[in-house]
């Protein structure tokens, strides 16, 4: 049991940044929704090498107590490294939580490995969706499986987001099976639901009938999210349904050439880049299909805001998409880097209103029951008291 001078049990979570995408928020989420009477919560973050896309100024961080890792990024950098290792080693140090919870490769391992030196109780890993797969090329892949590899010794429990990201990294050799366990992400399904937009006065502005058909795409501008792919599915599906848009929202690396693909393609007037967004609800609520084309994907918390707003999916079969999407049920599922099977998809629902009208309700009640942030909060906070009370 946990002492009774423990009134508290002090976590520190560590993230390697706080920026758009579904891991830093769904560990914020979490983070805000903990039982304060329980657990006092902090998360140590570095620094984002893009400041736009940075959630540090957003209403997302209110409430969270926050620790500055300023040498701590998502680049390799031996020397940045160290600093950042140290500087976590002496917030932990000084601290003396219970129990501290990694995120992602870069705070993965560098937390980890503070952790063990200053003599944590409780260390957890979090890979929310592994880089084994579409993130970087061969070499890069390998050398970060053996960091996990030596890390993974480290840790008294590592959650993954599906049982098939447990697999995927077994069959690497990271970890045993008995340090596993999985946990989905969550959104808050009725504050999402309640974020009505005006759906004819958001097209209006996007310069949209409420004859078109729309499609959306939220995430990150990066190569893993497939937005090429996407491009030429819609290049391909305008040839017989000129009727079609696409709202890409989201911010990063590619947008440029992405936009100069659009023009290449002669889509342009087709295809609107909305920048990053806090209106996300409201969008999807002003769509009729979303969709996913990445090339692999944690889990996809974006799916589950989708369904969540009634819409149909047209997905990837990547990652943890099948745990979100059923097939033929809530949306149709495709193989990643096939533009054409993707049009096809994508013009299977363009044509079917009521096959649209009958996914995206079934998609809304699997939501429901299946991917509320109640859940992941917890499950989370089953996990932590679990494990500090086996640790002493």
């Amino acid at each position: 049991m946990v002492p009774p001078d423990m009134r508290k049990l002090r976590i520190l979570n560590i993230m390697t940044r706080l920026e758009q995408g579904g891991a830093p928020l769904a560990l914020l989420e979490t983070v805000r929704r903990m039982t304060r009477k329980d657990f006092e919560v902090e998360i140590a973050v570095g620094k984002s090498s893009d400041p736009d896309l940075e959630l540090l100024d957003t209403p997302l961080v209110r409430g969270v107590n926050l620790i500055n890792i300023d040498s701590m990024r998502r680049n390799i950098h031996p020397v940045r490294d160290l600093k950042a290792l140290w500087q976590l080693y002496k917030v932990i140090r000084s601290k003396r939580y219970h129990l501290v919870h990694t995120h992602t490769s870069k705070a993965g391992l560098l937390g980890r490995i503070a952790a063990r030196f200053c003599g944590v109780p409780v260390i957890i890993h979090s890979s929310h969706g592994t880089v084994l797969e579409g993130y970087f090329g061969v070499f890069a892949t390998q050398f970060f499986a053996t960091l996990e590899r030596l890390c993974a010794p480290l840790s008294n429990l590592l959650i993954c987001l599906t049982p098939a990201e447990i697999n995927q990294c077994l069959e690497v050799r990271i970890g045993k099976r008995k340090q596993y366990t999985y946990i989905f992400n969550g959104i808050d399904i009725e504050d999402f639901e309640n974020r009505h937009g005006d759906r004819e006065g958001i097209r209006r502005m996007l310069g949209l009938s409420a004859e078109d058909i729309v499609c959306i795409i939220v995430g990150r501008l990066v190569p893993v999210k497939g937005h090429t792919d996407l491009l030429l599915a819609i290049q391909d599906t305008l040839q017989r349904h000129p009727n079609v848009h696409l709202l890409i929202a989201g911010e990063g690396e590619l947008r440029e050439e992405l936009e100069a693909a659009s023009t290449r393609l002669a889509i342009a007037s087709n295809v609107h880049f909305l920048g990053w967004r806090e209106d996300t609800a409201e969008l999807l609520g002003a769509s009729d299909v979303f969709v996913l084309s990445s090339h692999n994907e944690g889990l996809g918390l974006v799916l589950i805001e989708a369904m969540t707003k009634h819409l149909p999916v047209v997905a990837t079969d990547v990652g943890g998409v099948t745990h979100v999407v059923e097939h033929d049920r809530t949306g149709l599922l495709v193989p990643p880097h096939s533009p054409k099977l993707l049009s096809v998809a994508l013009e299977d629902l363009v044509v079917n209103p009521q096959k649209r009208h009958r996914m995206g309700e079934a998609g809304y009640e699997r939501a429901v029951a299946q991917f509320s942030i109640d859940t992941t909060v917890l499950q989370t906070e089953k996990v932590y008291r679990e494990l500090t009370e086996s640790s002493t």
